[in-house]
Order: C-alpha cells, then structure tokens, then sequence
C-alpha cells in the first residue's frame, strides 16, 4: 500500500511540473515564443532598455515575432511568476524566453544593449520561429484579474484525525496530498485528488492506512478562501479489515495564500467495514488538514 502511494504521488508531482506556468490569456498569439520581461516603475535600467534598446530596427522586428509580457514584480501575479522563473535573482531587469511548448529556453539577468540582446534571443533557438516585420505586441502582466481560468496543481502533506462511528476518540495520523484543479469562474473550481493517509495508533476497524480519490467542488465566495463539497471513494486498510472499499461525502474549507493552498476536509464514509454486519454498522471518518504548493 505504500508503495503504491509512493508511486502515485511521484507521478502527480510529475505532472504538474510539466504544467503550463504562463496563463493561457496572457499569450495572444500561441504560434509564437513568449518574451517575459521583468520589470518594475522604478526600475531605471528597464525603463531604458525599453526605451532604446526595444526600439532598435533589428530589436523591434525581431520581438514582433514573439508574445513580449510585461511582468510587475510589485503585483502579486508579477511576484509569482518571478518566484517560478527568476530562480534565485531578485535583481531586475530580467528576460525568460519560453519556446511555444511553454519550455524555457534562455535566461539573462541584467540590461543590454542592442547586439547583446539579439544574442540572447539567438541563444535561445526562438529567434527563427515567428520573427517578423510588425508592431511589437506588448502584454501587460498581470492585468490584476482575482484568478486565472485554467488547470492548476498541487501537492503537499498536513495531519490527520481518524476515527470510525463506533469510536469515541480519533486517534492522530499523518496525511499526504496530490490534486489537479480547474478554476472555471471566479466563484466556482472542480477539484480531483489523491490523498493517503497513515494512523500509526490505529487499531481494530480504524483504518491504519487509507489511500483516496476526492472529487469537489469548491466555491470562492470570498476569494482566495473557498469552501467545498464533494465525494470520496477510498480503500482502507485495518486491524480487523484486510481491504475494505469505501465510499463517503466529504465537507471543507481553504484558503490560497500566495503558492500554498491550506485546507481543512472531513471525510465521513457510508459503507459498513463491519465484515457485512449490518446491524452493527461501522463507518470510516477523517479529519485532514494540509498544506499544499500550487504549481
């Protein structure tokens, strides 16, 4: 059972990872590289990069060819996206170009002047793909919307209260998570996850290990927090049952703090573990609370 949850969680940190990190409406033309240019109002170097090099015949005819987004690392969004692509630099100007796969292919720290910014794109092996006579297209990001329409992932750990409905005290356990989530709207988000749950202290009929798959629907009625709705299907394994199959609803709250998503969730199974006894019926019940990076 570990190595199963082991397995898959590894699998869903892998694909989120290969997520895209860009907004899909900040790119509009995805036949073209994207351009990030870190920047802010009182960055004096960009201002004048902006202002000469960006206007340069041979510059400006070779950025028509690409999505060029303006990021403010004063905004939040700005500051997010400078977390996942600047690495350690703080410092600005900073220049991230992306192939049309979302795969970065080129990094500068610093200013530059007209021939050593053409390297640049050069080096990055974009320059070929796109580039053109036209009027450079610049983005502006963020443009501040509460959130961005779209699949996001995370993945995180927290702890755990099991407990059955014949028991009186939960016993402490330690709980994982790995989930995939598509805002639709700025109220309303599906959630679908893996979560696995390890009670050292479990005894009897509750469940020692618990390995499930949560399906929510998640309501921003006061964004970034949300509450949520959904089922659970899980498999449990206890003292007294090998593998016990396990379906239930579950209720809950979060909150988005920047790249980190806590939420507390209470599962309640409805289908008895009780070896098919069902005048004494036993049912599972969890409380997790987590904390989760959004990728």
């Amino acid at each position: 059972m570990k190595r199963i949850l082991t397995i898959m969680f590894i699998c869903l940190l892998s694909l989120s990872a290969a997520a895209q990190k860009v907004a899909q409406k900040y790119i509009p033309d995805n036949s073209k590289p994207v351009l990030l240019v870190f920047t802010a109002d009182w960055c004096a170097p960009c201002k004048a990069m902006q202002q000469t090099v960006f206007t340069a015949d041979s510059v400006a005819s070779a950025l028509s060819g690409y999505n060029v987004l303006l990021v403010d690392i004063d905004s939040p969004v700005g500051s997010n996206y400078q977390q996942r692509f600047c690495k350690k630099e703080v410092q600005i100007p900073y220049f991230v170009v992306l192939d049309r796969g979302g795969a970065v292919r080129n990094r500068h720290l610093g200013a530059m002047q007209a021939g050593e910014f053409m390297s640049f794109l050069r080096d990055s092996g974009t320059l070929g793909s796109g580039s053109g006579v036209g009027a450079v297209k610049y983005v502006n990001v963020p443009d501040r919307d509460a959130f961005d329409k779209g699949w996001e992932f995370e993945a995180g750990a927290g702890a755990a209260l099991v407990t059955t409905s014949e028991d009186k005290l939960f016993k402490p356990g330690a709980a994982v998570t790995a989930a995939a989530r598509y805002r639709t709207s700025k109220v309303l988000a599906f959630r679908m996850g893996l979560d696995g749950i390890y009670t050292p202290g479990a005894f009897d009929y509750i469940p020692k290990v618990t390995l499930a798959v949560p399906v929510d629907m998640e309501f921003y009625l006061v964004d970034p927090a949300y509450i949520s709705l959904g089922t659970v299907f899980a498999v449990h394994n206890a003292a007294k049952v090998k593998v016990a199959p396990d379906l239930g609803v579950r209720v809950g709250a979060g909150c988005k703090v920047w790249d980190l998503d806590v939420s507390l969730h209470y599962n309640i199974g409805i289908l008895n573990l009780n070896d098919g006894d069902i005048v004494n019926r036993v049912s599972a019940r969890a409380l997790t609370l987590t904390v989760a990076y959004c990728f």
